[in-house]
Formats: structure tokens, sequence, C-alpha cells
């Protein structure tokens, strides 16, 4: 019973370092929710925007492809 619960943990070993990796990327959007539905109504707020949106899937790249 044993030896195959280790092997099932290991199967999913991968998904769950993902997974975790992934929490503060995850986080860190639904923070810049906000800024994501107001920048574009301010001066210069596209830009900005186009900027943090850049940063955030440069993030979770990182993530998925270091994990």
């Amino acid at each position: 019973m044993f030896p195959e619960a280790v092997r099932a943990l290991a199967a999913c070993q991968r998904a769950v370092i993902v997974a975790l990796a992934l929490l503060p990327v995850v986080l860190a959007t639904a923070a810049c929710v906000p800024a994501v539905l107001l920048l574009p109504a301010f001066p210069g707020g596209v830009r900005r925007l186009t900027s943090l949106l850049g940063e955030l899937r440069r993030w979770t790249e990182t993530v998925l492809s270091r994990a």
C-alpha cells in the first residue's frame, strides 16, 4: 500500500509544484484587477497598463518554464 501511494504522489509532483509556484502570481494578478479597470481612463494609462500586463505575463512564463 505504501509504495502505491508514493508512486501516485510522484506522478502529480510537478503539478503540485507548478500550482504552488503560480499562487503568488495569481494573487498579484487579482490585486491588479482594479488597475486594469481604471488605468485606461487616465492619460498615459494604456501605456502603463500594457507594461503591467507584460510583467504579469513574464512572471507567469518564468514560473511555468522553470518549475
